[in-house]
């Protein structure tokens, strides 16, 4: 018999009554089991789903992130919560990962935020900032930041850079902070200043207190050296400050060391140099610095200016234009330097070049600039090694292929068929460096620049020449690289009247998808490849075509917001000609400082000089003459910046570092066409920080 007990008396239920009572309130009962069952128990786990999660977790592991992603949303829309959650929010953080934000936003569109656990709802928050990061909104990354710093860490001082870096008291894991400090280090570089370089320096001596991978930490080490690197000599060189940590000290003074005795300084004074370096080892004996750091600078106190300089390039033929304008430029930096070592011209066509080498050696010459043509780099490339350090003036093959005459007017200096694969065997101690205007390198830089600004679905328009050919060959590559998606592909003949009828043909596709419902983000069944509209168009064109061309996107295009038009710097002629080029208005492209940092009215500048001399040649071979003066300009840093522990070098083609291979990376300037006139493009100069940053990235 059941009873209930009372404070004030005891009394038996008949076993009749109770069970009346019981079935009166039996439906309530079982609809309540039911709402609270659906709610907690997840779909059980089928064969289907055990297959999908491995499928995910090795898609992850090999790095195919985009379809990694797209496998993860169909687990979140196959399970219940609490796993759909995790699920979506792994979605999410790869679509940030793989530079999709906008998808990223969307899966989170679809979370129940008050669903979610403690940690996933502090997963959620993180996202959302990065996504705001994304977005080119550091400031609203950072105030997020604050925020999530102050629920979900422990420690009663705030994070400043007077607080000894430590991992953060906090409930949730590891992982979790080491992508919070390095996102918060992102949004502070993203604002510029040197007072937020230094912000996002001490993120990283914090985040240097969670890694443990070797690897990541020597990552982490060159990227704050490089931040710091790049702080002013004002601020690197004063007074130790009672807000400043000693290893946060410890990085500047060696960084202001650096910055004093060798950075901007074509013959360094090394003794001196060496001299700081033993006094900062005995200030600081347990700074990380020592391990990874200082012995490669003490390395550097090894080199020296070359002294004697051959210049090899083939100044008749096809390219005799393009090398003397480089001999020109090279000539007049040259000029320029106090020391002015002694220079030997020689004129390569109708000669073997290894043969030249040995020649300019046996002169003399302790250093050699040249050769300038593909087959000519090719060939010098195969020998066995360099004496004499060399930079070639473009890249080589593996192999010869076949080519043709036929000339674009671009900066390509071989017309070729074939693949141009960059010669891979120049070893970290090699005397041999490659430094190229390759138009290939820019149409890579494009696909990187136009995925950061979160477009995932490229068309491609080229012209029909085996230029163009190459053009949409590199872009393409790159792009699907970046897990990106080519929608459609033409090639514009040579008559200008046929160019809107390929925009037609490329636009046609796009505007039927415009007219349709856009599928949903998530999948319902097994991810396949998404196939939606254009976002992005590539575009590799000269400016009598480019004036066609984006007039006929404009015209063609049904949709309510323009494609963007990502060009190479082919599209502006490098005189600003606003009435002819305003039907190029919106076209964002990338180009040397030299160009569009348009500084003819100050007398006494690189460019008026050589205008001022070459005023007939100057227009057609523009490029050349700033590429003939950072061929001379970069010497003297060759070493220093091929170590990867110095600043990037400011020239005139570009922002000029080295690869461990000895290659020469030129980082374009970013603009946009605007009243028929280049300004600079803000979001451009966020990214270039942004892909500065991120080299050092794991």
């Amino acid at each position: 018999m059941f009873q209930i007990e009372s404070t004030t008396h005891q009394q038996k239920w008949p076993k009749s009554r109770w069970i009346s009572h019981l079935y009166k309130f039996l439906p309530s009962i079982i609809i309540f089991i039911l709402i609270t069952g659906c709610g907690t128990t997840p779909h059980p786990v089928t064969p289907e789903l055990s297959e999908s999660k491995q499928a995910a977790r090795t898609l992850l592991a090999e790095g195919r992130l985009q379809e990694a992603a797209k496998q993860y949303s169909y687990l979140a829309s196959q399970t219940s919560p609490p796993f759909s959650h995790d699920y979506r929010l792994m979605a999410a953080e790869i679509y940030l990962d793989t530079q999709n934000p906008d998808i990223a936003k969307t899966l989170l569109a679809k979370i129940d935020f008050a669903r979610l656990t403690s940690r996933q709802q502090a997963r959620m928050h993180l996202i959302a900032t990065r996504i705001a990061l994304a977005e080119q909104n550091p400031e609203k990354a950072l105030i997020s930041l604050k925020k999530i710093y102050s629920q979900y860490c422990h420690d009663e001082e705030p994070n400043t850079l007077s607080r000894p870096p430590k991992p953060c008291a906090s409930d949730l894991p590891k992982s979790f902070w080491i992508k919070f400090f390095r996102t918060q280090a992102l949004a502070h570089l993203a604002l510029g200043g040197e007072d937020y370089v230094l912000k996002a320096a001490h993120d990283r001596i914090v985040l240097d207190t969670l890694l443990t991978k070797t690897a990541e930490i020597e990552a982490n080490h060159q990227a704050t050296w490089q931040l710091l690197i790049s702080l002013s000599p004002d601020l690197l060189l004063q007074n130790p400050s009672s807000s400043q940590t000693g290893i946060l000290q410890g990085w500047l003074t060696l960084a202001g060391i650096v910055k004093q005795h060798v950075l901007n300084k074509a013959s360094p004074h090394y003794e001196t140099f060496l001299q700081a370096l033993t006094s900062w080892q005995k200030q600081y004996p347990q700074h990380p610095a020592r391990q990874f750091l200082l012995e490669k600078l003490l390395a550097i106190t090894e080199d020296r200016p070359p002294s004697h300089i051959a210049l090899l390039l083939p100044l008749d033929g096809v390219f005799a234009g393009a090398a003397n304008a480089i001999r020109d430029g090279f000539l007049s930096a040259w000029f320029e330097d106090a020391k002015r070592p002694k220079i030997i011209i020689r004129n390569t066509i109708g000669t073997n070049i290894q043969l030249v080498y040995n020649q300019v050696i046996n002169a003399g010459v302790d250093f050699v600039v040249g050769p300038l043509d593909k087959p000519s780099v090719t060939l010098l490339a195969e020998l066995p090694g360099f004496p004499v350090p060399v930079l070639t003036l473009n890249h080589g093959r593996k192999s010869p292929v076949s080519s043709d005459q036929s000339t674009t007017g671009g900066l390509t200096l071989t017309r070729t068929h074939a693949p141009e694969p960059i010669i891979e065997k120049t070893a970290t101690g090699s005397h041999l460096y490659q430094f190229t205007l390759s138009p290939e390198s820019e149409a890579e830089q494009i696909a990187h620049r136009a995925r950061h600004d979160g477009h995932i679905r490229a068309a491609i328009l080229t012209p029909q020449t085996p230029w163009g050919q190459r053009m949409e060959r590199a872009f393409a590559t790159t792009w699907k690289q970046l897990d990106g998606t080519i929608i459609e592909s033409r090639s514009f003949p040579a008559e200008l009247k046929e160019i809107s009828t390929t925009v037609q043909q490329l636009l046609q596709a796009n505007n039927t998808v415009l007219q349709q419902s856009s599928p949903g983000l998530e999948h319902k069944s097994p991810p396949t490849m998404d196939h939606d509209g254009i976002d992005c168009i590539f575009m590799a064109a000269f400016p009598r075509e480019a004036r066609q061309l984006q007039p006929q996107i404009k015209f063609h295009h049904i949709g309510d917001e323009p494609i963007p038009v990502y060009a190479t710097h082919h599209v502006f002629s490098g005189t600003v000609n606003t009435m002819l080029d305003e039907d190029l208005n919106g076209i964002i492209f990338g180009d040397m400082p030299w160009v569009l940092q348009r500084d003819l009215e100050n007398e006494g500048t690189p460019r008026n000089t050589v205008t001022s001399i070459w005023p007939e040649s100057v227009s057609k071979y523009l490029r050349f003459y700033a590429f003939g003066i950072d061929a001379y300009r970069i010497i003297p840093y060759l070493k220093r910046l091929r170590s990867q522990n110095f600043p990037n070098l400011m020239g005139e083609t570009g922002e000029l570092s080295i690869d461990t291979q000895g290659r020469v990376d030129r980082q374009l300037f970013w603009a946009v066409i605007d009243r028929g006139k280049p300004i600079p493009d803000k979001i451009g100069n966020q990214y270039n920080r942004y892909r500065k940053e991120m080299k050092w990235e794991m």
